[in-house]
């Protein structure tokens, strides 16, 4: 039995709108205001004429929805045209042109992340590939169906809703087509229980069928007639007459062979076509299974009449085909159009394009140029400044240097001349004082030297300078650094003089005040991003109201100036910590 036929309850019956009249929906239709109105009025228009298998009045609204649509964008809407064009398609046999449709709604749902479209497309995808003899990737898309199926979902507007049973069931006939019994009636038995479940009729009497069918190709003939009897209740019950009809020839197909038993199925199923509005495609597979089963029994007049019924059947079922071919064909066209038009005006375009990228390029270009320009002549400036600087640190060491190393000397020799108690103080004054200035005097040379400008020879030079500076005194210095990974680190003039004084005032507060015996220097990284220096003494901490104030004071200064911190502790000893970040 061909899925094409099979699966049309699927789509025949479940759809979520409420039952009106066409005459309902297309006065609905008429009173809205807005393009998506329109569109989602059109596609109800266009599902209720399917529901009624009238194709080519559903293709019409369906292609009105299309040209709407164009006005005001929408990926749901998109979705539901895609997906009921496939539909479309598939009722006229032209299952490649519903395989496209069914995988731009699957794309379309993938953008929308919506489930439950994503499972429903997939199940159209794998009905259209079944139905072009490619069971495998069929199978496949039924299991993408079943696998993207939502757990919970609440619907609002959906062309449609599909439940569980649906894609086991389907996934059983295709079990059933390609001789896997056992595993199609695992996944038949649950479809029945899930449609039980769910007191979904339709669903109900066509597992039941399915069940039949199954037993029938395993050769269980009685146990095939029961559910077939049985499907038939359950839809008669159900008011589902297509349902019926197809069991009615499943009883014909596989009954016994008895001439008044077949008729009896026959006319029963002639009975609910006259009286019931049921679908050509169902129509056709009753006529074609009483059709096998009257040819082996040699009935020639029921022959004949039923050979007539299919083949009016056909007419119309290829008639619809033409209208497709021919609606795709003009869709073609119209956009083979379109695409020239959209050609002509794309070159026109890039012309546009090409003629605005050439002035910008050029314009850039001159923007280029200047900025090397200017890049190169403050790069000369700055080596100008950088030799200038060399040029200063030099003269100072050379010319001021020495002048103060001279005097510190004479102050000293002074001292050897017996000076009474007044020249003593005076000469030093003169010695202390010449000594901080050539200090300070080595410090700023030192922060000008572009030789010294990381953190390596930063750490270097206060190692040395502290250790000259607490040599003779009573306090042990102990100095340790963790600079590893970022010793390469570039330490400007600016920050290495601040940091340098604010060192020196922390030292000078240590011999001045502390009383302290020890003092601890740690110069360490800051998770590669900046440079931490503690300075911490034994001695009594700051025990005197504006004891190191100003010392403090500047110290705060120098180090926000480099957008650092400071943070003092006195607790067992003062300890001073300082942060800066490259």
């Amino acid at each position: 039995m061909k899925l094409y036929y099979f699966l049309f309850f699927l789509f025949s019956s479940v759809f979520v709108f409420s039952q009106k009249t066409i005459q309902d929906k297309e006065e609905a239709f008429g009173k809205c205001k807005a393009p998506n109105c329109e569109v989602a009025n059109s596609i109800a228009v266009s599902e209720k004429y399917l529901e009624l298998d009238k194709i080519e009045d559903a293709q019409k609204w369906l292609d009105y929805s299309k040209k709407k649509l164009q006005k005001c964008p929408n990926d749901t809407q998109q979705y539901c045209i895609n997906s009921l064009q496939s539909e479309l398609f598939y009722y006229s046999g032209l299952f490649q042109f519903g395989l496209h449709e069914a995988q731009k709604a699957i794309k379309l749902a993938t953008i929308t992340k919506d489930s439950l479209h994503l499972s429903n497309a997939f199940l159209l995808e794998g009905i259209n590939w079944y139905e072009m003899g490619k069971t495998s990737i069929a199978e496949k898309s039924f299991h993408k169906a079943k696998k993207y199926f939502p757990v919970t979902y609440h619907i609002n507007y959906k062309r449609y809703q599909i439940n569980k049973e649906y894609i086991y069931n389907n996934i059983a006939q295709l079990k059933i087509k390609t001789q896997q019994l056992d595993s199609a009636h695992f996944y038949n038995k649950q479809a029945y229980s899930f449609a039980k479940k769910l007191k979904d009729i339709r669903c109900v009497a066509n597992v039941e069928r399915t069940f039949g069918e199954l037993f029938l190709k395993q050769n269980q003939k009685d146990s095939a007639e029961f559910y077939f009897k049985k499907s038939i209740i359950t839809s008669l019950n159900g008011a589902i007459y297509d349902t019926a009809l197809l069991g009615y020839g499943n009883l014909i197909e596989s009954g016994s062979g008895n001439p008044k038993t077949d008729h009896y199925y026959f006319e029963k199923g002639q009975e609910i076509i006259r009286r019931h509005n049921v679908n050509a495609s169902f129509q056709k597979l009753f006529y074609e299974q009483s059709l096998s089963k009257f040819q082996s029994v040699n009935d020639k007049n029921l022959l004949l009449s039923v050979q007539e019924k299919l083949l009016k059947i056909e007419k119309n079922i290829n008639k619809n085909g033409n209208f497709h071919i021919q609606n795709i064909t003009d869709q073609y066209i119209n956009s083979e159009k379109k695409l020239l038009l959209s050609k002509i005006n794309e070159l026109d375009k890039q012309k546009n394009i090409k003629i605005l990228q050439l002035l910008t390029t050029l314009f850039l270009g001159l923007i280029l140029l200047l900025i090397i320009i200017i890049i190169r002549r403050k790069n000369r400036l700055q080596k100008k400044i950088l030799n200038q600087k060399n040029e200063i640190s030099k003269d100072l060491h050379d010319d001021i240097g020495s002048e103060l190393s001279s005097i510190l000397i004479n102050a000293n020799l002074l001292k050897n001349y017996d000076p009474n108690d007044k020249q003593k103080v005076l000469i030093d004054k003169i010695s202390n004082t010449s000594s901080e200035i050539s200090q300070r005097l080595n410090a700023f040379i030192w922060s000008l030297n572009a030789d010294n400008n990381n953190v390596q020879n930063f750490t270097e030079y206060v190692k040395q300078y502290a250790y000259n500076f607490f040599e003779g005194t009573e306090i042990k210095m102990l100095f340790s650094e963790d600079i590893d990974t970022i010793c390469n680190r570039i330490l400007n003039g600016n920050s290495r003089k601040n940091l340098f004084f604010s060192i020196k005032e922390a030292l000078n507060n240590t011999v001045k005040h502390a009383e302290a015996n020890k003092v601890i220097i740690t110069i360490s990284s800051i998770d590669k991003k900046g440079l931490l220096i503690t300075i911490k003494d034994n001695g009594k901490g700051i025990q005197e109201k504006n004891k190191f104030g100003n010392g403090l004071i500047n110290i705060k200064k120098r180090i926000a100036h480099l957008n650092g911190n400071v943070k003092i502790q006195s607790d067992n000893g003062l300890k001073i910590s300082i942060e800066i970040y490259f």
